[in-house]
């Protein structure tokens, strides 16, 4: 999922920068949009508050998903017929519950059968008794037959399309599943932890067309004029994932190896919609071949939509984008260049569907990972320079963020709605923390681990200790120390750094001093591996120190007296630094 802010949320946030930072001058390029929930709570100290959220066991092993779709346009209603099969987890299982909202239950049976079953409506579920208790050995078919109106989240019938873009139609019907509204437009389990396949047929008007996920088998012509499209997925993927959009659209075609690549857009934008996805394919080679693990379907593509809820929505196989992203005229090195968009949802081809998080707490293994990838595009196109040029704006959005609206750690599980966490904590802190773990294991070490990860896990959930293990299997270091502080725990070092040069002893001296303030979830002290750079008038030094205390002198032998001194021009570490030096 991408976000991007429009400019009177950047004048307001500088606006509020401005009130409560003083200044503004190491405000970022991009930012994440706003919080999609209701505001957001915070404690005495302005961190996130909220109760652990409540999820009951899961009992079952979701298999597989068909749904048939038509819809009741002018009401705004989604017509479904669903069969789900799934598998008990234990013995005796006798009765089950559906995450299900917004929708009106019309019959629950046993799949191929008569047999009406007893199913009752709490809020948000659908809870159905079953004939007999069944075994874990048993796939259970069940059937149900719904009416799901849209409410604006979930499901959404777009009349007319974003103002100015030439060719929007005038209907369109998609799907955002991300983070929990699935249920809002099939009942399912909606949780990232199971995995299921899915298979849809999407009955559509005469002159539209319906994109959904995997491969398209079949398009049947109806006797009324409409048509119905067959999509099927044959690997498993969590059901936030399951998507389709309907309306007239144009498709182009592009080539990467054995891969259909699709693109979707509005009669009449033909051109420009080829030329913001036209990296696609460079894209998909480069992360392929970095990962040394090729993209993992045999299909990609993207649809522009109108009035998107986000900048882009990665689908399985079928990414959603915003026609106000893909359809905008920029430079290739604009921040605001859709091939940023491009290269963000790619990733999640591998980072979220692939391998995917197992809550919301560790979401940032899913968008950390896929913001640092749009880095890794970056440092392809415009090189090491640009990468890190992007990674200090990763790190300054955080600093904003950290500062005026909360602090909380990147694995965090005290949120209101899974909605909370869709902020530049998840994104850009967890960008310039996997940075940094590359920084630490260096280059070689950093893409094994990826690619060992990657098989490791495909098809399953993981946590952040997951991909602790994997780091430390590949390179025979201890761990412990880095995601303790980054990932855990919240924050980063304030660090006040002075420097003298002893001529007797032809030493350059250090004092170093973490300042940041220190609680529950701030370390005192931070491990900081990190180089300083010497630079006389005969050249320059590196030397490589690691800060392990609240208050530490560093002494480096130097001939002659430093004309300067770079602190962590590499940018290893993520901080904030006091370091004065002599005018000359």
């Amino acid at each position: 999922m991408f976000f991007r802010p429009d400019a009177r949320r950047i004048i307001f946030y500088i606006l509020i920068l401005a009130i409560f930072a003083g200044n503004v001058s190491s405000f970022p390029n991009s930012l994440p949009s706003e919080n999609t929930s209701n505001v957001v709570r915070l404690d005495s100290h302005n961190r996130m508050l909220g109760p652990p959220p409540p999820r009951p066991p899961r009992t079952y092993d979701m298999q597989h998903y068909t749904l048939r779709s038509r819809f009741d346009v002018a009401n705004r209603v989604l017509i479904g017929d669903e069969t789900v099969a799934l598998k008990p987890i234990a013995a005796g299982f006798k009765s089950f519950d559906l995450d299900a909202s917004a929708m009106q239950v019309e019959s629950v049976t046993i799949d191929g059968s008569n047999k009406q079953l007893q199913w009752t409506q709490p809020p948000d579920h659908l809870s159905i008794t079953l004939d007999r208790a069944y075994e874990p050995a048993e796939t259970i078919s069940v059937n149900i037959k719904y009416r799901a109106t849209s409410q604006q989240r979930g499901l959404f019938f777009i009349q007319q399309g974003s103002a100015g873009k030439a060719g929007a139609q005038n209907v369109q019907i998609w799907t955002q599943g991300e983070p929990e509204d699935s249920h809002l437009w099939f009942p399912c389990y909606d949780f990232p932890d199971d995995k299921a396949t899915s298979e849809q047929y999407i009955t559509t008007g005469a002159n539209q067309v319906a994109i959904s996920n995997g491969q398209l088998l079949e398009t049947a012509n109806n006797d009324d004029g409409t048509h119905t499209f067959h999509w099927k997925m044959d690997v498993p993927h969590s059901s936030y994932l399951t998507s389709f959009v309907v309306g007239d659209y144009v498709k182009l075609t592009d080539t990467y190896k054995n891969v259909s690549v699709e693109y979707y857009t509005y009669h009449g934008t033909e051109a420009q919609a080829r030329r913001s996805f036209s990296k696609t394919p460079q894209v998909m080679e480069l992360y392929s071949r970095l990962l040394n693990y090729e993209y993992p379907y045999t299909r990609y593509s993207q649809t522009i939509v109108s009035h998107f809820v986000f900048g882009g929505m990665e689908n399985i196989t079928s990414t959603t984008q915003a026609d106000t992203e893909i359809l905008r005229n920029v430079p290739d090195e604009s921040p605001f260049s859709p091939n940023i968009l491009v290269a963000h949802e790619l990733a999640h081809s591998w980072f979220g569907n692939l391998v995917t998080c197992k809550n919301w707490a560790n979401l940032w293994l899913n968008e950390g990972f896929a913001t640092f990838m749009e880095a890794v595009f970056i440092e392809s196109q415009r090189g090491r320079d640009a990468y890190l040029t992007e990674m200090r704006s990763n790190q300054y959005s955080y600093f904003d963020e950290d500062e005026v609206k909360y602090r909380r750690p990147l694995v965090y599980d005290r949120y209101q709605t899974p909605n909370d966490l869709l902020d530049t904590t998840t994104y850009k802190k967890g960008a310039f923390v996997i940075h940094m773990l590359r920084e630490q294991v260096g280059d070689e070490i950093f893409w094994k681990a990826l690619n060992r990860y990657l098989n490791k896990y495909k098809y399953q959930v993981v946590d952040s200790s997951d991909l602790q293990k994997v780091f430390e299997e590949t390179s025979g270091q201890k761990l412990d120390w880095f995601f303790d502080q980054w990932v855990y725990k919240a924050g980063y070092p304030e660090l006040r750094v002075r420097t003298s040069y002893d001529e007797r002893r032809r030493q350059l001296i250090m004092d170093i001093e973490q300042t940041q303030q220190a609680d529950d979830i701030t370390p005192a002290v931070f491990r900081l591996p990190v180089d300083v750079d010497i630079i006389t008038a005969s050249g320059t030094v590196t030397k490589r120190i690691e800060i392990t205390q609240r208050t530490e002198r560093f002494t480096f032998d130097s001939d002659t007296r430093p004309q300067a001194v770079d602190f962590d021009r590499s940018l290893r570490i993520m901080k904030k630094i006091d370091l004065q030096q002599p005018a000359a």
